[in-house]
């Protein structure tokens, strides 16, 4: 019973939804970036730079 219904699957429609997937991800990683504030992109851009561990997302310098 398994194997008709793998074989009667269409998986033309697959592809299309992997790439709206993947688009909205995308999308919703570029919105999440665009709405840093400042404060914390510059926290996040010195932490290859700092000798202690620092949370970039409490501060803490």
């Amino acid at each position: 019973m398994l194997k008709d219904v793998i074989c009667k699957l269409d998986y033309s429609n697959f592809e299309e939804i992997a790439l709206v997937i993947f688009g909205l991800c995308f999308l919703a990683i570029v919105w999440g970036a665009t709405r840093l504030k400042r404060e914390a992109t510059d926290r996040f851009s010195s932490i290859p730079i700092e000798d202690s561990v620092v949370d970039p997302w409490k501060g803490g310098k």
